[in-house]
């Protein structure tokens, strides 16, 4: 089977009159479809800029440069038209990002920016409810006709589920999808956004630094650092004997209560 997403020797390099820096080098992976990829590492490890380097998700100033092959279906998403980039955003790669809240925009109702989020001029009544009622807000209406600072940050973030998955994207990329949510509604934000991966069998990519969450949602883990995938393993092979010192280093840092839950998830990792 040929992966949905297949990713080879791409690298991310920052470049201006001074300067030359890589920032993600010869980063290879794929991802099949109906499977969640974790990425995990340190916070400024490249994380984020991987994810968004895949649709070359940069701003004209941002002055990075990517280079590779991010094959998608049959696309190669970094050489093709912009305007075929910006169809396959909008339908069949759809991201969350890290703070819901500046994700959206102030000044749209919710509505509004489900409407503009599913390709459509209006969306009926009967079409918004059981989308957001199936994201666990009850208040669907209520929520419909707010603005985004009238939402808790929890709201907020099943409200970009909802418009993210409303298309029915073949892949999500879930960057630290609970960073802005308290610990009580972490599990439950993942748990949701699990059971919709299956359900559509989407593949997911899941961006973490906590190997928990990796061992509970992930079938393959990738391992980050300074901008190098240093370890690809399936989760279970990962958790059971990791290859890289590094690798090692961070399941040596997970709190004793942490690896008693991982142990729970059929995970192996040593105290």
């Amino acid at each position: 089977m040929n992966p949905l997403l297949n990713v080879s020797n791409l690298n991310v390099t920052y470049t201006d009159t001074a300067i030359s820096r890589r920032i993600i080098e010869d980063v290879s992976f794929s991802v099949n479809t109906a499977t969640v990829l974790a990425i995990v590492g340190e916070s400024g490890s490249g994380k984020t800029t991987l994810c968004r380097a895949l649709t070359r998700l940069f701003s004209q100033s941002s002055r990075l440069k990517v280079r590779g092959v991010v094959q998608f279906n049959s696309s190669d998403l970094l050489h093709c038209t912009d305007e075929m980039l910006r169809h396959i955003r909008q339908t069949q790669i759809r991201y969350i990002f890290q703070e819901p809240q500046q994700a959206l925009n102030p000044v749209l109702t919710i509505r509004r920016q489900m409407e503009f989020a599913s390709g459509k001029q209006s969306i009926s009544q009967d079409e918004l409810i059981p989308i957001l009622n199936s994201v666990g807000l009850g208040d669907a209406v209520g929520v419909s006709n707010s603005y985004p600072h009238q939402l808790s940050i929890g709201m907020a973030q099943r409200v970009m589920i909802a418009m993210t998955l409303m298309p029915k994207p073949s892949l999500l990329i879930a960057d630290e999808p609970t960073s802005a949510v308290d610990a009580s509604l972490r599990y439950r934000v993942l748990d949701l956004l699990k059971s919709f991966q299956q359900q559509d069998r989407m593949a997911m990519i899941l961006v973490t630094h906590d190997l928990c969450v990796a061992r509970r949602y992930a079938d393959h883990v990738a391992v980050i650092q300074n901008g190098r995938i240093i370890e690809y393993a399936t989760t279970n092979e990962f958790f059971e004997k990791p290859q890289h010192p590094y690798s090692q280093k961070l399941l040596d840092a997970i709190p004793s209560l942490s690896k008693r839950v991982i142990r729970a998830n059929n995970g192996t990792a040593g105290e």
